[in-house]
């Protein structure tokens, strides 16, 4: 792969990540955005799958796991939620990244009404939230776990 081609997947896979999150930011969202939300997702996953490394994918699988929660399908929120923490525990990442990871597979078996399985996995993004190394990061990340329950 030519370096101009790597530059310009690395410049879509950004952009489409930062995309995909102005569309979960959204208060309200239409059937047409939930479904540009969802393509842009999968298509930074696709970029990143390209030129990214190991903790890109990671954070992809995390942002793809997230949208199909919130559009209410489990099955596939937790498909690439279960993707993040394997890769995570198989590379031996910690900190943000696998706390994160835990998130969501815990908000992925909520979508799927697998409340004790839920519980399973919020504990453990809490005890990972433990090795989170940032004050902010910790603070941010807790919000967001917590958010699992209220959803």
């Amino acid at each position: 792969m030519s370096p101009e081609v790597k530059e310009l997947h690395q410049k879509w896979a950004i952009q489409l990540f930062n995309e995909t999150w102005d569309k979960i930011d959204m208060k309200v969202r239409t059937r047409d955005d939930d479904s540009k939300m969802l393509e842009k997702a999968y298509a930074s996953l696709y970029h990143w799958r390209q030129v990214g490394t190991k903790l890109n994918l990671i954070r992809g699988y995390w942002q793809v796991s997230r949208v199909h929660a919130i559009l209410g399908q489990g099955d596939a929120a937790y498909f690439y939620g279960i993707s993040g923490v394997e890769l995570c525990e198989a590379e031996g990442f910690g900190d943000f990244d696998l706390a994160f990871a835990y998130e969501s597979v815990a908000r992925a078996e909520k979508c799927r009404g697998n409340s004790e399985s839920m519980t399973i996995w919020f504990e453990h993004g809490q005890a990972a939230a433990e090795n989170i190394a940032k004050e902010q990061d910790k603070k941010y990340f807790l919000s967001e776990l917590v958010s699992v329950n209220l959803g």
